[in-house]
């Protein structure tokens, strides 16, 4: 059975026969395991939620049913679909990096008039060895060469980060590319040309700039950032958004700086493209930069994946102290630890190397503070500052301690909260008493204030619908048994009718219907939670029979009652035979009952 993979063409479709030979191939709990840390509890594993920022682990796996829910968020699935949230790619390239692992090889097919993304890389490797001769040789170039000289750049820099220059004309790189057989539909997906405002023909994006070549992890040129050679705007020009690029899942230099994150434990996040290639360049190798965007949660998944450790570099102009602040949320309840490196002001990192040289640097970076100390001093300090007598006045003082003790919450370790009251009952002159008082209210005041979903699950006792789907999705041995004693009907709740239709009138299990564009996420996240309850039953044969019998006494309750409503109205103005039909069909419904209350 072929299902639709609906967003995902580009990528191929995959025969049903291998996605569930690859699912079969690894161990969900091995797969997740790899991201968060998981703790056996009873027949399932339990962790916090790598979706949502959760203190108490909400999130389950089961081995057995090879399914992961949180009652948190409520979001879940299988393995493809957990690497496809956690890694932020798509259904194809989850189900080929599973592959991978196992060993598995994928012919990949395509439907007619459709091709792989290969052809995007294809198309940006062509384009960066174009925009690179062009920096190597081209006389027009010299003003770029010069200007990469003047910043400090050496030819093997140049070389080794595929630097290059985009000619200040309307057609250069599309002339080159037609030369090499591509189509102009090639460039205009890929993002090196741009469609002519007439909507015939098209012209060169990138014209007169230094062209920087972004690559993915697997060195494959994703993308461009163009960098003019005087003041004009803007002054970096990235590629667009396409299938393989998209700024806020890719890092600049991380292809480069991988094998280097590895050995050191701990990665260094700059702001430019120029800092990550001046650090590079003075030896210190294991710095990335975002592509002119804020860090984001795709951003930290992808270091994860090396490290567990990032210091963020900024300025220290209030813009990138603010800048580092707002970080401090995507690294809460992540196992990245974050610290925070400013630089002197007036320098970034491109200039600061080039001063002081890579040793100086590197203190530096032996020098951050963590994000939590780095937050927490700056509160204080700007407290003390407020005031002649450096002590702050009463009212910043109860600000700066509140918003020091809204950070303070949400650590989770104990011992480090302990340390973190101490330094804020220090630094305002409070007595930690006092401190740890107004957080206890704190937590009090949001006791009982839970999201919707994770109110319903807890406040909820599973009722015989669900405890019925859920016997269901388990066993495929139990839904052979329900034949033609229910219908869709049957079921009250609009999510249980539409998942009662998925597992009624198809063959599919679980992994299949959660792998299938027809059916939407809410109902999948449904199934998911039943998938992974740990409801226990003496007979599960038993317990069917006993909610199927419970669901057909109140389709019959409903009947009857709508049967007795015609009956009343019939009865005052209404034919005779209408009254007589009514009649029997009531007398059907009580033998039905009868039958029912009796077995």
């Amino acid at each position: 059975m072929h299902i639709d993979r609906g967003d995902f063409p580009l990528d191929g479709h995959i025969p049903e026969e291998i996605i569930t030979k690859i699912r079969g191939s690894q161990d969900i709990v091995e797969v997740i395991s790899r991201h968060i840390s998981l703790k056996k509890t009873g027949q399932n594993y339990t962790g916090r939620c790598p979706f949502h920022s959760e203190k108490t682990p909400s999130f389950v796996v089961s081995p057995g049913k090879q399914i992961f829910h949180c009652f948190g968020c409520a979001t879940g699935g299988n393995v493809i679909t957990f690497l496809m949230k956690y890694e932020s790619i798509t259904f194809p390239e989850a189900v080929k990096r599973l592959a991978h692992d196992a060993g598995i090889e994928i012919a990949e097919r395509h439907r007619k008039g459709e091709r792989g993304e290969k052809f995007l890389y294809e198309v940006n490797k062509a384009a960066a060895d174009y925009y690179y001769k062009v920096l190597s040789a081209a006389k027009e170039a010299e003003p770029a060469r010069n200007y990469l000289l003047a910043r400090g750049l050496s030819i093997e820099t140049m070389k080794r980060f595929k630097i290059g220059y985009s000619m200040n004309s309307w057609n250069g790189a599309y002339d080159y590319l037609r030369k090499e057989g591509f189509k102009e539909e090639d460039m205009v997906k890929a993002g090196i040309t741009a469609t002519n405002t007439s909507g015939s023909g098209c012209h060169d994006r990138f014209r007169g700039r230094v062209m920087l070549p972004i690559c993915d992890i697997q060195n494959r040129v994703a993308g461009f950032g163009g960098r003019v050679l005087d003041d004009s705007t803007p002054k970096y020009l990235n590629s667009p958004e396409t299938p393989v690029f998209s700024k806020g899942h890719l890092l600049y230099g991380l292809d480069a700086a991988k094998d280097s994150i590895r050995e050191t434990g701990y990665a260094i996040l700059v702001e430019g493209y120029m800092d990550v290639i001046a650090l590079h360049q003075a030896g210190v190798t294991n710095v990335v930069g975002t592509l002119g965007t804020a860090f984001t949660i795709n951003h930290l998944r992808l270091l994860n994946r090396f490290c567990k450790e990032t210091v963020l570099t900024f300025d220290s102009d209030p813009a990138g102290i603010n800048a580092a602040l707002r970080t401090m949320d995507i690294f809460n309840d992540s196992e990245v630890k974050a610290k925070v490196l400013l630089l002197p002001e007036g320098d970034d990192p491109d200039t600061f190397v080039g001063k002081n040289g890579k040793a100086a640097f590197l203190a530096l970076v032996q020098s951050a503070k963590g994000i939590i100390d780095f937050a927490i001093d700056r509160i204080i300090d700007e407290v003390r500052g407020r005031a002649p007598d450096h002590g702050g006045s009463i009212n910043s003082k109860v600000k700066g301690a509140g918003d020091c003790l809204s950070i303070i919450k949400k650590i989770s370790n104990r011992i480090e909260k302990d340390q973190y009251i101490q330094r804020v009952s220090r630094g305002f002159g409070i007595e930690k008493e006092v401190l740890l008082s107004e957080l206890r209210r704190g937590n009090e005041r949001k006791k009982g204030v839970l999201p919707e979903k994770v109110k319903e699950t807890a406040v909820e006792r599973p009722k015989a619908e669900e405890i019925l789907l859920s016997l269901l999705i388990r066993d495929w041995a139990l839904r052979k048994m329900v034949g033609d004693l229910l219908r869709v009907e049957d079921f009250t709740n609009p999510q249980f009718q539409e998942i009662a239709g998925h597992l009624l009138r198809s063959e599919r299990d679980i992994h299949e219907i959660i792998n299938s564009e027809e059916c939407n996420q809410e109902i999948k996240d449904t199934m998911t939670k039943m998938a992974v309850n740990e409801m226990h039953f003496d007979s599960p044969e038993k317990t069917l029979s006993d909610c199927i019998r419970a669901l057909q006494r109140s389709r019959l309750e409903k009947e009857f009652k709508e049967v007795e409503k015609e009956i009343s109205a019939a009865e005052l103005g209404g034919p005779f035979e209408k009254v007589k039909e009514l009649l029997l069909k009531k007398q059907e419904l009580l033998r039905q009952k009868r039958v029912l209350y009796e077995n």
